[in-house]
């Protein structure tokens, strides 16, 4: 067989090879995610870096179980912006109105968007499925006056837990130490055993509730969680913080703002919504 008809021809395969390793049933890839393009908006309107990408959002294990999305657990007020993790960033170039779907590598993206560890729901998904739809590309302009107005919506929620909290201490609680800034803690037992550290490991048994008493978290069974204290995605901020106080075979009661529980956004799971104020009693079972 002539050379000049060889050589292109294995080109042509090796290209094509190539090509079949960048998608994955309807995904394209790139970087270390894939994505596919579901429905076309104006595709007049493309969007830039320098814009700041209202979108709604919603995030699902590969059952398609939705564990978070803008309607019920952002208050629908999500954006894309320069500081965005970078995976999420890929949605710039697309047209307002479009809708894509993603495929991140779970670890990366509870590291990147929750700053946390994966959660027991996802332990055995490879991908996190990642639903956006770009609704309005605003400029930096009015992003800022958004902002200003988002900011007074904080504030009037904060001031709204500030007084939820101080209502829950003056009906449930005799004693409490302010700890952080709006948070507080009531020592149902004390001892003068070893206290906690960084690096000691912890068993911790707890219980977490809504203000009005609803319970939304804790150790099934009694068992107790144990962990390595100082450790990354171990605990919440306020629990962080709070455990410097305590020893072991201590018990408290923990009153936390929403800024040192779940946020703004939420937990992960949808069980504690934005802007909530929680309380834990937990007890130090052992330190070692």
């Amino acid at each position: 067989m002539n050379l000049k008809f060889i050589i292109p021809l294995i080109a042509l395969i090796i290209f094509s090879c190539k090509e079949k390793t960048k998608t994955y049933q309807g995904y394209s890839k790139q970087a270390d995610f894939y994505y596919k393009l579901v429905s076309l908006g104006d595709e007049t309107k493309k969007t830039d870096s320098s814009q700041c990408l209202w979108i709604s959002a919603s995030c699902k294990t590969l059952s398609d179980s939705i564990f978070w999305d803008t309607k019920h657990n952002s208050n629908q007020t999500f954006f894309i912006t320069k500081s965005s993790p970078s995976f999420l960033k890929s949605v710039y170039s697309f047209s307002i109105g479009d809708s894509l779907q993603y495929l991140f590598p779970t670890n990366r993206f509870f590291k990147e968007f929750y700053n946390s560890p994966v959660p027991f729901f996802c332990k055995n998904d490879s991908c996190i499925k990642f639903s956006v739809k770009i609704t309005r590309a605003l400029s930096a302009n009015q992003f800022k006056e958004f902002n200003d107005s988002l900011n007074v919506y904080i504030n009037q929620q904060r001031d709204k837990e500030n007084i939820q909290i101080q209502d829950y201490i003056t009906k449930n609680c005799k004693q409490v130490n302010e700890f952080a800034t709006n948070a507080f803690m009531e020592k149902t037992e004390i001892t003068a055993l070893d206290s906690v550290k960084k690096g000691k490991k912890i068993k911790m048994v707890y219980k977490g509730y809504f203000l009005d008493g609803t319970l939304v978290d804790y150790t099934p069974n009694n068992w107790a969680f144990e962990f390595t204290f100082g450790q990354e995605g171990q605990l919440i901020d306020g629990l962080q913080l709070a455990l410097y106080k305590l020893k072991k075979g201590e018990k408290a009661k923990i009153i936390l703002p929403s800024r040192l529980a779940f946020g703004e956004k939420g937990s992960s799971n949808g069980a504690v919504p934005p802007y909530t104020p929680l309380v834990y009693q937990i007890e130090i079972v052992d330190i070692k």
